[in-house]
């Protein structure tokens, strides 16, 4: 369906509906952001001219989401992203020799049932990550690294079962390997939403800062 935006306001409204469909796929269909923002201009402009333009913001975006699941998902999504996190901790006490990093939808609280865990490693022998996972005897995949800048590899792996802390359904993960350095450049993707806590905020999350989050009242731990 068809619709105009003729103004500033009419077009910051068109941003947030494109913005909250691509939120509702997300969360319900499991797409990704790319797709997802695709997805809500065909749903909510249809063949319009210049839609492909129109695409919303992605900080926007994870904002409607962040709004979705608190609304929709209550209890049931707080403790979903508890469970995420209580296992990422558990994954990344398994990689404590890579310095791992949890970043990504399980650290910001738009994590879904369809989400994976997103690592980043910091170690300048992206090898030596596969050689310890080969032997742990841990399913995983290797392909070269799109982003951030920098990076030697991204590693897909599906957690073995003594790791998902009694979870029952099988749950995979990320792993972003970066140069040990890069652990001093900032996080690219950090949240301006005041309803997080700094730790949330932050866009990337060691040992001790997760460890941090799961023990604070009311923050998914």
């Amino acid at each position: 369906m068809s619709r105009p935006a003729s103004s500033a306001g009419g077009r910051d409204d068109l941003a947030l509906e494109l913005a909250a469909t691509a939120a509702r796929l997300i969360a319900e269909d499991g797409c990704d952001y790319a797709t997802a923002k695709r997805k809500a201009v065909q749903l909510v402009l249809g063949d319009a001219a210049g839609a492909r333009g129109r695409l919303p913001e992605n900080d926007l975006v994870e904002s409607e989401l962040r709004r979705y699941l608190r609304t929709f998902g209550g209890e049931r999504h707080a403790a979903l992203l508890a469970e995420l996190r209580a296992v990422a901790l558990e994954l990344m006490e398994f990689l404590a020799p890579f310095n791992p990093h949890l970043v990504g939808a399980v650290l910001n609280a738009t994590a879904t049932e369809h989400s994976a865990l997103h690592l980043h490693l910091f170690t300048d022998s992206a090898k030596d990550v596969e050689i310890f996972l080969l032997n742990e005897r841990v399913r995983f995949g290797v392909e070269e690294a799109d982003e951030p800048a920098g990076a030697l590899e991204t590693i897909h792996m599906q957690l073995p079962r003594r790791l998902l802390k009694g979870r029952s359904s099988p749950l995979d993960a990320v792993l972003i390997v970066l140069p040990t350095d890069a652990v001093r450049t900032s996080p690219r993707f950090r949240s301006s939403d005041t309803s997080l806590s700094p730790i949330e905020r932050a866009g990337r999350a060691g040992l001790p800062a997760l460890r941090a989050l799961l023990s604070a009242p009311g923050s998914g731990g």
